[in-house]
């Protein structure tokens, strides 16, 4: 996969990527288990671009629908206000600094085993139909911090420069008429639409973006 490097706006560093697909498969709940990117499939990942903007690091991509039934992206993760979560933030990503790469996470997190939770934090998930393509944007500040729903270890915080690569998973659920969904409105007056968490943990298939290439953004 060739990256051509671009000038973006505002002297963000703006590197052009290619694609991966994941198969129809259940991916395993604690989001590990992937597909590889050199399979061919429906639900395609499409990296578009890597850039810095000033403190940041945006990843825009977007998820194409090329079966015939709606899916539904498990993109809509919480915002955290003083109090809790307080709406949907549309360009949140979990973090992860397992090793020597960087993970951002757009999916549900299944909560450990041996861990015990009041309520396990579920993203809200958006509908994309039979040929339809959801565009969207990652934004996540740097350098960059461990950040995942149910902290198992320390904290981390690392330069871009010292990650040696960084992948994108986003989560979806491939039959979208199979799932119980719960209306409600956040505190903005929002329509959200939340799964059950245990629908989630069962369903959910992971798309891999595979390494992006980071030399003209570090």
């Amino acid at each position: 996969m060739r990256a051509l490097l671009l000038a973006g706006a505002c002297g963000a560093l703006v590197v052009m990527v290619g694609c991966t697909r994941a198969p129809e498969r259940p991916a395993n709940p604690e989001g590990r288990r992937v597909a590889p990117a050199e399979v061919k499939l429906d639900v395609e990942l499409k990296v578009e671009s890597v850039a810095r903007e000033a403190d940041t690091l945006a990843v825009t991509y977007a998820v194409h629908n090329r079966t015939s039934r709606a899916v539904l992206l498990v993109d809509g993760l919480p915002e955290q206000g003083f109090s809790g979560p307080s709406g949907v933030a549309p360009e949140r990503a979990y973090v992860d600094l397992s090793g020597d790469g960087a993970v951002l996470l757009r999916m549900l997190v299944r909560v450990p085993e041996d861990l015990d939770v009041e309520a396990p934090e579920v993203p809200a998930v958006s509908r994309v139909e039979p040929g339809a393509t959801a565009s969207r944007r990652v934004v996540v500040p740097l350098p960059l911090r461990t950040s995942l729903p149910y902290p198992t270890g320390p904290e981390l915080t690392r330069e871009l420069s010292q990650v040696r690569e960084v992948r994108l998973r986003v989560g979806y659920l491939p039959d979208a008429e199979g799932v119980k969904l719960h209306a409600g409105t956040d505190s903005r007056g929002q329509s959200v639409q939340t799964p059950e968490y245990g629908q989630v943990v069962t369903r959910q298939q992971v798309l891999d973006s595979g390494p992006l290439p980071l030399d003209g953004v570090r």
